[in-house]
């Protein structure tokens, strides 16, 4: 749900394709794409994406359903 989160942001921000967002998001695309189908989102994988989105630590593991992005 996170994940989705984000990538809405970086689509809002005109970041789009799975390659850039990786890129911006620190992480490999297939390992993206992978996430997006459900795989487990490794505490590694998380770290950086909050890194690179300017998340504080933990925030990945959170519920952030009821946030807007204007938040």
């Amino acid at each position: 749900m996170n994940l989705r989160f984000v990538l809405d942001e970086l689509a809002n921000e005109g970041i789009t394709g799975a390659v850039t967002r990786a890129s911006v998001l620190g992480v490999d695309d297939r390992e993206l794409l992978a996430m997006l189908r459900g795989k487990y989102i490794s505490n590694e994988a998380a770290r950086e994406i909050e890194w690179a989105m300017q998340r504080r630590e933990g925030w990945m593991d959170e519920d952030h359903r009821r946030e807007s992005l204007d938040n």
